[in-house]
């Protein structure tokens, strides 16, 4: 694989149009793109990623189905995340739940794609119920008590400086 970039050619990662008010709940946006709040993400592959992360943590994996968006890996390899461009996290996610590493090897980006895309959608399936069951417009307080759950102790927002985003 090239040093320059994660995927040696352009591939195209998809995810399901039935979850664009997710996406955009998450970008600070109403379904029509309209700024209603503070968003947590600007662009859309950050919040596939964090899909991609609590499908992953809850195993909840469901097919993309055909009614779907669309984004390049060149567009995740262009954000970062920690200096990291998300095309690592791309690969992390599929590594951890194959436990292989061979899939890092050049020809296996179609399968490290397929289970992250997996996992985003998945992912995005129960944060749309989550948030459903909550009070919650942003989608902050859900992603919070995630957070809290996933590392099993309680953080204090205001003493971690993120009473602005989860407050």
């Amino acid at each position: 694989m090239s040093r320059d970039a994660f995927f040696e050619e352009v591939k195209t990662i998809y995810w399901p149009s039935e979850f664009e008010d997710i996406v955009n709940m998450f970008k600070g946006q109403d379904i029509t793109g309209k700024k209603t709040h503070p968003p947590l993400y600007e662009f859309n592959t950050y919040v596939l990623v964090l899909a991609a992360a609590i499908g992953y943590i809850k195993k909840r994996e469901r097919d993309v189905g055909s009614s779907r968006q669309e984004i390049t890996t060149k567009t995740f390899e262009s954000h970062k995340f920690g200096g990291v461009p998300l095309t690592n996290y791309i690969a992390l996610i599929a590594v951890l739940q194959e436990r292989n590493v061979e899939l890092l090897r050049e020809g296996n980006e179609g399968d490290l794609i397929r289970i992250f895309e997996r996992y985003a959608a998945g992912g995005l399936d129960y944060l749309r119920a989550a948030i459903a069951r909550s009070a919650d417009s942003t989608g902050y307080q859900v992603l919070f008590k995630e957070i809290q759950e996933i590392i099993g102790s309680e953080i204090d927002i205001e003493e971690q400086g993120l009473v602005d985003i989860f407050g």
